[in-house]
């Protein structure tokens, strides 16, 4: 996956009902996938320890460093950022509510300035007041550092002015992009007018961090908490226990229901299915659903059945045809490709309908789009844009995969058996997944090879559909590149301009709708599908629900039973 943060938002504000019909999940029984839309099995009963395991080992646990969802998630436990998402099940997660602030931003200067005020009497775990230098740091340290770099660097791509870093300014001096004007009050100073800016507000990176406790790389291993939990035990790689914070008061985001939170890391992942399902452990950290011969195993059961969900992770499988490879640069010829594919045969590639709802549109359900289906699959229309292209026999074309998805190696193959019935002959390609941003991300490498479909996924770093839209959409770079279809179209990057400029949430998901819609009329974005991902509550589980913004439960609400 490209992008960090995924998400769902605003379709209830264009009238559908629920997220484009992605909510809830392919239902078995009146209980599976109920965690999606609603708090299973609620509760306000404090104690026990929750018990949570990941196949891997976090990438880093401070606020300012982390570059995954699910980190995001935990961090919440342990650091309170300026706003946050509502804890509410189904589409009211994805509302953006106060957190260390006492209100949402307030935006000023046509929407290139926007202030938070913090609440009173907060402070860290030894009791020492929070103060608005300390969110400044934080910002500061997270996007303008050389050693902390696995995080995305969105507020620094919006906050205005030039800067190298609170490590080479101390005492932010030259910091100009955010100010504090008392110890309550933060102010950020933009390029350009920004309405999703509250957005950018829930990450991690505004939760303050004390400078004088700043160990740069080291901080990861106890960062100071404003939240329920403080660390009591971290051995990177390993292991973690969170136990209550002392100084922490009560916030209405987050239950706080366990006394203790232990993590243990690298668990191999059919070790962490057996464990949830003997009930010797709670949940998944990071939210990757259960292997497939294990949802054999649940869904031969009723009553496992029922502890499943299956929501949106807000990841886009899709294939991009660049316009640099001949003869993708003709519409006539992307259309025939879109035409031609079986998107049920893709759907089944990924492992059915419980791995991913079959695509339509550039966004996913979850960002609030109106569905469309401009090309349902019609050989006799894919064979007329065949000869209106010049290639009434076909042609022949690479899909590049990488080499460490099987599940797109075998899309690939569904792909090719769909184009070969219209005339297209394909060959596969694996590429180094390691060297991805050299090659596919290369324009002038899959120039030079022909790839003219390249297998790839998206989810976005914050839910908004500017975020999703503007990475893969945008400037076309050397390498590294993410807008592998070499889209240049001057018409989507003003609706996206405006959309962001747009107060409205309402507008602003017109303006994203508008934008998913003029991509595809383009052709150049196949969409496979809407990622979706099984994952299992044993019975000692309590207060359970998928937050939207991450795409996996909420790690705030979890109770131990």
């Amino acid at each position: 996956m490209n992008g960090r943060f995924a998400g769902c938002v605003m379709v209830l504000v264009l009238g559908a009902a629920g997220c484009g019909g992605g909510w809830s999940g392919p239902r078995t029984d009146a209980s599976f996938d109920d965690a999606s839309v609603q708090t299973v099995g609620a509760s306000t009963a404090r104690g026990g320890t929750l018990r949570l395991l990941v196949t891997d080992a976090p990438i880093s646990l401070d606020p300012g460093n982390i570059g995954l969802a699910y980190g995001a998630d935990l961090a919440r436990l342990y650091a309170r950022s300026l706003v946050t998402y509502a804890p509410e099940p189904g589409a009211g997660g994805l509302r953006v509510v106060p957190d260390l602030a006492e209100g949402l931003g307030r935006a000023s200067d046509g929407g290139r300035t926007w202030t938070y005020r913090l609440r009173s009497g907060v402070t860290f775990e030894d009791g020492t007041p929070v103060r608005a230098r300390d969110v400044k740091y934080a910002v500061a340290r997270s996007n303008y550092s050389a050693e902390l770099t696995d995080s995305p660097r969105d507020l620094r791509d919006v906050i205005s002015g030039t800067y190298w870093g609170p490590y080479l300014d101390p005492d932010l001096d030259h910091f100009t992009g955010v100010t504090t004007p008392d110890d309550r009050t933060v102010v950020f100073h933009l390029k350009r007018p920004f309405a999703d800016f509250d957005q950018l507000a829930a990450s991690p990176q505004t939760a303050p961090v004390p400078k004088a406790a700043d160990t740069k790389l080291h901080y990861e291993r106890h960062p100071v908490s404003t939240g329920p939990y403080r660390f009591e035990r971290h051995v990177p790689g390993e292991s973690l226990t969170l136990v209550r914070n002392p100084e922490w008061s009560h916030d209405p985001n987050r239950a706080a229901l366990p006394d203790r939170i232990e993590v243990t890391e690298k668990v191999a992942a059919a070790d962490v299915d057996a464990r949830l399902l003997a009930g010797t452990a709670d949940a998944d950290l990071a939210g990757a659903g259960v292997l497939p011969q294990t949802r054999a195993t649940i869904f031969a059961s009723r009553d496992r059945r029922a502890r499943a969900d299956d929501p949106l992770t807000g990841l886009v499988r899709y294939a991009m045809l660049p316009a640099g490879v001949k003869p993708m640069d003709d519409l006539h010829c992307r259309r025939a490709v879109q035409y031609a594919i079986d998107r049920s045969t893709v759907q089944a590639a990924y492992g059915g309908p419980l791995s991913g709802s079959a695509a339509t549109n550039v966004l996913p359900p979850t960002f609030g789009f109106i569905r469309s289906e401009l090309y349902p699959r019609d050989l006799a229309r894919a064979r007329q844009e065949l000869k209106d292209c010049g290639r009434p026999s076909g042609f022949t074309t690479a899909i590049a995969v990488r080499d460490n998805r099987p599940g797109d190696a075998a899309a690939a193959r569904a792909l090719s058996r769909s184009l070969g019935a219209v005339g297209i002959s394909t060959r596969i390609t694996s590429l180094s997944a390691f060297k991805w941003g050299s090659t596919a991300g290369s324009p002038a490498y899959v120039h030079a090879h022909g790839l003219g479909i390249v297998i790839d996924a998206w989810a976005a770093n914050y839910p908004s559909g500017y975020a999703f839209l503007a990475p893969i959409t945008g400037t076309i770079t050397k390498t590294g590149n993410h807008n592998i279809m070499e889209l240049r179209d001057p018409v989507v990057k003003n609706i996206l301009t405006a959309g962001e400029r747009t107060t409205d949430r309402a507008g602003r998901a017109a303006a994203w709708a508008e934008a998913d819609h003029k991509v595809m009329e383009d052709a150049s974005l196949v969409p496979l599908i809407y990622e979706r991902t099984v994952l299992y509550r044993p019975a000692s589980l309590r207060n359970v629900r998928v937050n939207p913004a991450y795409g996996t439960y909420d790690l705030a609400a979890l109770g131990a039973g």
